[in-house]
């Protein structure tokens, strides 16, 4: 393990449905650099090591669940969509001043984020339902 992904984690990983205990445990062998390294990123996230750990792999986990899809960069995705669509739709009306283009860039990146979400819960839902 040469790098560990230390980003913060969303609250809802480390969840329990409906209070179920825990009972079940993994056991794994470290190198001590290794060791150190989980250590430390526990550390810097505020939480003990196995719980560090629990929210990692359940977090990896779920990644791989959603396709790993980069919410991020789709939300880049979402807003360039919108833009051109917002564009055309606007240039079809006639020629664009440059407080148009603002205000049509403004609109995109305030929903980009929101559309992403809304994209990836719809593709959520319809993959349960298979």
């Amino acid at each position: 393990m040469s790098s560990l992904d230390t980003k913060p984690l969303p609250p809802s990983v480390s969840s329990v449905p409906n209070d179920a205990p825990r009972v079940k445990s993994i056991g794994t062998r470290l190198t001590e650099a290794e060791f150190d390294e989980i250590e430390a990123s526990a550390s810097k996230a505020g939480k003990k090591v196995s719980e560090w750990l629990r929210d990692t792999a359940l977090a990896s986990v779920r990644a791989l669940d959603e396709g790993q899809t980069d919410t991020l960069l789709l939300a880049e995705i979402m807003g360039m969509r919108d833009l051109m669509l917002n564009l055309f739709a606007q240039a079809s009306k006639g020629p664009l001043s440059s407080e148009d283009m603002r205000k049509i860039s403004v609109y995109a990146d305030s929903i980009k984020e929101q559309k992403a979400r809304e994209f990836l819960s719809k593709r959520r839902s319809q993959s349960i339902g298979k």
